[in-house]
């Protein structure tokens, strides 16, 4: 019976996510999604009292599965900063694939817009935690308060929300290029990898030797 129910609800947000994805918050109805679902509307507001809800739930499940994700890629990647690169190629793929119109219905509800916060905060806290823990350790980037600048670096997207970066998705992409580019050289002062610096250090004393020689 439970397996029964959990498949049913898997089957409602499928549903809800594809809808709202392709028409907007405003446009899809709880009727629609009744309809898509095979599921009686009724139904649906014994789970979810409101579309705010149903929508919120789409949302949370939409954020646990790219959780997983971006915590795997992460994993796979060794430098601090290419560890960032990836987690800000990811949100700016993330933001081609949001549509432009639901983006803008969602800024326009605090409500859905204050939930959407708290629900991703938890989990990008603890990634931003690890790179930066990580990052400081090796010696790759210089060190910060760690808890601060977590917190900086979630919300840091968060102060543009509302203005006109957000409204086209060019200007999204690149409105993320640019802050990825602050974050890497500016906020946190990425020191170069000591495998890049050594041969650096190689060349110049190729260089030095080479100047020596035909003297």
């Amino acid at each position: 019976m439970a397996g029964q129910r959990e498949k049913k609800m898997s089957r409602l947000l499928e549903k809800a996510e594809e809808l709202f994805m392709q028409y907007g918050y405003s446009r899809v109805s709880m009727d629609q999604i009744a309809g898509e679902a095979g599921i009686s509307k009724m139904t649906i507001y014994k789970y979810f009292p409101s579309k705010d809800e149903l929508f919120l739930a789409v949302m949370g499940r939409m954020s646990s599965i790219h959780t997983v994700i971006i915590m795997d890629m992460l994993n796979k990647k060794e430098h601090t900063l290419d560890k960032i690169e990836s987690l800000y190629q990811y949100i700016t793929t993330l933001s081609k694939q949001l549509p432009s119109d639901l983006a803008a219905e969602i800024i326009e509800r605090p409500y859905l817009m204050e939930k959407i916060k708290e629900m991703k905060q938890e989990n990008s806290l603890k990634m931003w935690r690890y790179i930066l823990e990580d990052g400081i350790q090796k010696g790759e980037i210089r060190p910060v308060d760690v808890e601060f600048v977590s917190v900086l670096l979630l919300n840091l997207p968060l102060v543009f929300m509302r203005s006109e970066y957000m409204n086209e998705e060019s200007s999204r992409q690149w409105f993320y290029e640019k802050l990825f580019d602050f974050v890497k050289y500016g906020l946190l002062g990425g020191v170069t990898p000591v495998k890049a610096e050594s041969e650096l250090q190689d060349k110049e004393g190729s260089q030095d030797a080479a100047s020596v020689d035909e003297s």
